[in-house]
Order: structure tokens, then sequence, then C-alpha cells
């Protein structure tokens, strides 16, 4: 018998001490059942649900993927721990928090490269998409822009274009539709929006002689 729990003197245990010693085991075996009773029984039980308060940015939005291994991966470590449904969810909030700063951050560097490219950046880009779309089919041509990353990326893409058009190259694809017009060519009204300096800078990068003299502002 514990010490606290003994009296030397009587040479007998303290009753009250020892029952209500004795009764908060109990009560808190008894929670701890109860609590173990309220967690899913399997890891295929717990629901991938984030946090009711989990509000990402506007504008971006989080969805796991079912087939996500690194999901099957925390349904079993979270049953193996004890974790409840709604600590669970918490854990997945944390997560999902963290990717979406990834997303804005990646995207947050993008915009900035495309604005390197001046008020004709987002035409360049879907020209640039467009065109490898049309020319390697659509897996690869969306395979291909997936890796352009920098305005740098972007231009160098636009003097492969102009090389392959220049040599005949963008004629037919396995998906039977022609390739659009070069990249780097802009709309008309994209290229009043331009400075004197970007509309030099542009004709600098392209050999204008491609567009046929058609050219808004030739």
């Amino acid at each position: 018998m514990p010490e606290n729990f003994w009296d030397a003197t009587a040479s007998k245990v303290k009753d009250k001490e020892f029952s209500e010693h004795l009764n908060a085991m109990q009560t808190r075996i008894a929670a701890d059942d109860s609590r173990k009773l309220s967690l899913p029984q399997n890891p295929d039980a717990y629901k991938v649900e984030l946090p009711a308060d989990f509000k990402p940015p506007e504008g971006i939005t989080f969805q796991f993927r079912d087939n996500d291994p690194l999901l099957s991966q925390a349904r079993t470590m979270a049953h193996e721990m004890g974790i409840s449904q709604e600590n669970f969810s918490k854990l997945l909030g944390l997560y999902a928090g963290a990717q979406v700063s990834t997303e804005q951050q990646i995207g947050a560097a993008r915009n900035a490269e495309v604005a390197k490219l001046g008020p004709a950046g987002p035409a360049r880009i879907d020209a640039l998409s467009t065109f490898f779309k049309a020319y390697l089919g659509e897996g690869e041509g969306k395979q291909l822009m997936a890796r352009m990353f920098t305005a740098a990326d972007v231009q160098i893409a636009e003097r492969l274009v102009a090389k392959i058009t220049a040599q005949g190259g963008a004629s037919f694809r396995g998906s039977g539709r022609e390739p659009p017009e070069p990249a780097g060519r802009v709309s008309d009204e994209t290229f009043r929006k331009m400075s004197p300096g970007e509309r030099l800078d542009y004709a600098r990068r392209f050999d204008q002689k491609q567009f046929n003299g058609n050219q808004p502002g030739r």
C-alpha cells in the first residue's frame, strides 16, 4: 500500500483517501473506454473531411485525391494513435493549409513572370499553349506548357515556334488540326495597347515576315 494511503499510527488504510483514489481511477478508465468506443473502428472509417472553419483564400480551392497514398498512411497512423475524427480533420486542415500556401506562392511567382512579358503576356502564353497542343497533341502540349515557369521559358518557346513555322514544320499532326498562327503574334487590340518600347521589343523578338505583312502597326 502506498504510504499516502496508509495510516502508520493506526496500522490501517486511510479509507477516505483510498476510496477517493479508486473512484478517480474508475472515472478515468470509464472516460477512456468511452472515448475509444467513439473513435473510428478501423483506418478506413476515418472520413477525409476538412474542419468546418477551414477557409482557403478567395479564388483557391483544395481537394484531396481519393487515391493519394498519403491519405491511406495518415488513416492508419491515426487509428494506431487513437486519434478522434475531429482531430484527424484538424490535421488534414493543417496539411491543406500548407498546400494552399504553396499554391499561392507558385501562383504569385507565375503572375510576376507573366507580368515581365508585358501587357501581351497572357495572350502570348495562350498562343503557345494552342500551338503546342496542335503541334504535339493535347497531352504532350499540356505537359510542355506545364514546364514553363519563367518569362525566359516563354521567350525560348516563342523562338522555337518561330523556327518551326519558318521551316514549315507546323503543318499537320495526328490530331488532324492545323496549328494556329505562329506564337508571338498578338491581336490588333493587344498591339495597340503596347507602348512604343514594347512594340519595338516585340518586333525584335520575332521575324515579322512570318506574319505576311498583316501585323498591326506594319
